[in-house]
Formats: structure tokens, C-alpha cells, sequence
């Protein structure tokens, strides 16, 4: 709360006006970044007409990407280990907006016949943040030769259309 205060050019005492104790600043923290993720992915999802297929998926994978490299991958390892409270905000938040928005989106695209049927959907929204997690964060890609955007674009399209070519039909 030092840091902080000293940053924020105030005094410790102002600072605990607005916010009675750390938690709550914390809670505060997690609520204000999860509320302005939510209003970026509805700017995605509500111009969708003029976004399909691939499209919207790099748009909805390019910003959970840009939302989870802003974390600091420490801070929410020491949130998980020393704050319970926290973590359990922060996964029900995750469950609620990502999750939930993919799931969304998968399904609309199963009511068009765009995704096939038979393939659980939970599954898919897994494989989906398990990619961005995992493969398009800077140390993985820094080792690539391709951009972010650019392995954003391929993973999408091996989620949409798979890694095999199409039959010839001739």
C-alpha cells in the first residue's frame, strides 16, 4: 500500500479511504480488469455480422491473448497461493466471461452448421484457452518465426478447419 500510494502521488490514508483494506483494492483490481474485458469481447461479438468464421475466432483469440499477456504471471501465482478469496474471483469471473462468450460463439456456429455436431464444445473451448495459454505467449513465440497475430491466424484455422486437406473429389 506504500508502493502504491507513493505512486499514486497520495498519502496511505487517502488511499484507505477508497478502499478499506488491501482485499478489497484487490477484488476492486479484478472486477475493473474482468468489466473491461467484457466490454471489448461485446464489441467483437456484437459486430459479428461482419466478422465469420476464422475471423471472429482470431478476433475473441487475439484478445484473450492480449488480456492474459497484460497479467503478470507472477502476481497470479502469488494470488493463488497466499489470497483463496481472490483466486476463487478470478476463476468464476474466467469461467463466466471467457468460457462462457466461447461457448456462446460455438454454439451459434453450430446452430448455422458451421461446427460440426458432434464435438463437445466444452472441449473445444478448452483446447482453445489451453493454446492461447500456452503457445501464443512471449517466450514460445519469440522462438517461432512468425508473429503473434500470425500464429493466432493458424491456430484458429487448425481449431476451425483442422490440420488434414480435403479430399480430392475429382
Amino acid at each position: 500500500m506504500d508502493e502504491l500510494a507513493a505512486e499514486l502521488h497520495m498519502s496511505k490514508k487517502t488511499l484507505y479511504q477508497f478502499f478499506k483494506s488491501k482485499q478489497l483494492l484487490l477484488e476492486s483490481v479484478i472486477y475493473d480488469f474482468f468489466q473491461n474485458f467484457h466490454t471489448k469481447i461485446n464489441k467483437i461479438i456484437k459486430n459479428k455480422d461482419n466478422n465469420k468464421g476464422v475471423s471472429l475466432l482470431k478476433q475473441v483469440m487475439s484478445l484473450v491473448q492480449a488480456q492474459v499477456s497484460q497479467c503478470n504471471i507472477w502476481a497470479f501465482e502469488d494470488i493463488q497461493k497466499n489470497n483463496p478469496k481472490a483466486w476463487q474471483i478470478i476463476n468464476r469471473l474466467e469461467e463466466k466471461l471467457i468460457n462462457g462468450e466461447l461457448k456462446k460463439l460455438l454454439q451459434e456456429g453450430r446452430k448455422e452448421g458451421t461446427i460440426h455436431s458432434n464435438i463437445d464444445l466444452d472441449l473445444i473451448v478448452l483446447m482453445i484457452l489451453n493454446n492461447i495459454k500456452s503457445i501464443v505467449v512471449p517466450e514460445v513465440v519469440s522462438q517461432l518465426s512468425y508473429s503473434t497475430e500470425e500464429v493466432i491466424d493458424m491456430l484458429a484455422r487448425i481449431i476451425l478447419y483442422g490440420i488434414s486437406k480435403p479430399e480430392n473429389t475429382e
